[in-house]
C-alpha cells in the first residue's frame, strides 16, 4: 500500500475533526474566545528534512521562527508570542545550546515578538516545534478572495533558494558573488512582515509562498474559484543564467522550488499604483505576474503559447 503524503495526510484529519472544528486550509488559524479573537500558527523543523549542510545552529534557530513569521507577513498580521518546543539529540554540548538559544533571541528581536514558554524532549535529531499568536482583531486576506481582473503580484523573485540548494546538496557551480546570494536564500530568509503589515489593506487574496510557488498559485486559483494567468515569470537573470550553465530549465527552479518566503497576492487594478509606491518606499521589488480571469487552473502565457502549471513543489512524505 502506498504511504500518503503530507497532503493527503492533513485532508485526512480534517475529515476526523469535523465541522465543529472549523480546519481550514489556510496560512494561520483564527480563534474566537468570547469577544477577543486570535490567530494561531504552529511550523515544524526537523533537522534531517529541512536543514541543509552548512547551517549554523543560529541560522535553524531564526529558520523555524521565520516559517511562522512569513504565515502572519502574508496576513498582515504581527507575530506577538512564540512557544518552542524543542526534541535535542544526546552529544549537544553547552556551546551548541548556546548557539542555539542565541539565534532564538536574535531572531525574535529582529521580529519584534517575544517568546514566552515551550518544552524540551530528547530526540534522535534536533526538532523545532514553534507556536506562534498574534492579535486577530482586523480584517483579514484569505486565500481563495482573488476577483476577475484582479492583478497577480509576489513580493520578490523566485529561483534563488532552489538553485542555493542545487549548489549546497548537489554540487552544481556558480560564480562566486551568484553562489553567494543563492546560498543566503537558503540560510538567511527574509520574510515580508514589513511589507505585509502595511500593503495587506490592499489585498483581495494572498498566501505565503515556501511550499513553491506553482503549489500557492494552484491553491489560491483553487479556492478563488477562478483561472490565474501567468504572463511573467518571477526571477532574475542570475537565476537563468545558472540553469542554463548547468543544463536545466530556469523555470522548474521558480515554480517547483521552495524555502522561498515571498508574499503572493491579488490586487484590484484601482489599488495598483498604491501598492507600487509603497513598495517603492519600503525598497521591496515587486513582481506582478499575470491576471485573474473566469474559469480554473493556473496557465502560463509566453512565446510557445499557453501551458497549464501543474502542483510542484516541496511536499513531505512525497514519493
Amino acid at each position: 500500500m502506498k504511504s500518503p503524503d503530507e497532503t493527503k495526510i492533513i485532508k485526512t484529519f480534517q475529515n476526523r475533526f469535523g465541522k465543529k472544528s472549523r480546519f481550514q486550509p489556510e496560512d494561520v488559524e483564527v480563534l474566537k474566545i468570547k469577544n477577543a479573537k486570535f490567530v494561531v500558527k504552529s511550523d515544524m523543523l526537523v533537522q534531517s528534512t529541512d536543514v541543509p549542510t552548512g547551517m549554523k545552529l543560529g541560522e535553524i534557530a531564526r529558520k523555524s521562527l521565520v516559517s511562522c513569521v512569513s504565515d502572519f507577513a502574508c496576513k498582515g498580521i504581527k507575530p506577538i508570542f512564540a512557544t518552542i518546543a524543542l526534541a535535542i539529540p544526546r552529544g549537544f554540548t553547552q556551546k551548541m545550546i548556546n548557539e542555539l538559544a542565541n539565534g532564538f533571541r536574535k531572531s525574535a528581536e529582529e521580529f519584534g515578538l517575544h517568546i514566552v514558554g515551550g518544552d524540551t524532549n530528547e530526540g534522535k535529531e534536533l526538532v523545532i516545534e514553534v507556536s506562534m499568536f498574534g492579535d486577530g482583531n482586523k480584517k483579514m486576506p484569505s486565500r481563495g478572495g482573488a476577483k476577475t481582473g484582479d492583478i497577480i503580484i509576489t513580493s520578490g523573485p523566485f529561483g534563488h533558494s532552489s538553485a542555493g540548494l542545487k549548489i549546497v546538496l548537489d554540487g552544481y557551480k556558480a560564480e562566486s558573488n551568484t553562489a553567494k546570494r543563492f546560498r543566503n536564500a537558503i540560510f538567511r530568509p527574509n520574510p515580508r512582515l514589513d511589507f505585509g503589515l502595511k500593503a495587506v489593506r490592499y489585498f483581495s487574496s494572498s498566501m505565503d509562498s515556501s511550499d513553491g510557488l506553482a503549489i500557492t498559485l494552484n491553491d489560491m486559483s483553487e479556492q478563488s474559484k477562478k483561472k490565474f494567468v501567468i504572463t511573467s515569470v518571477p526571477t532574475e537573470n542570475n537565476v537563468i543564467k545558472f540553469a542554463r550553465q548547468n543544463k536545466m530549465n530556469f523555470e522548474d527552479l521558480v515554480f517547483c522550488g521552495g524555502e522561498e518566503y515571498e508574499i503572493v497576492f491579488t490586487v484590484h487594478p484601482r489599488d495598483l499604483n498604491r501598492v507600487r509606491n509603497l513598495a517603492k518606499k519600503m525598497n521591496v521589488s515587486l513582481y506582478e505576474i499575470g491576471y485573474v480571469s473566469n474559469g480554473k487552473n493556473v496557465v502560463l502565457v509566453d512565446n510557445d503559447g499557453l501551458r497549464v502549471i501543474k502542483r510542484c513543489g516541496w511536499t513531505h512524505l512525497r514519493s
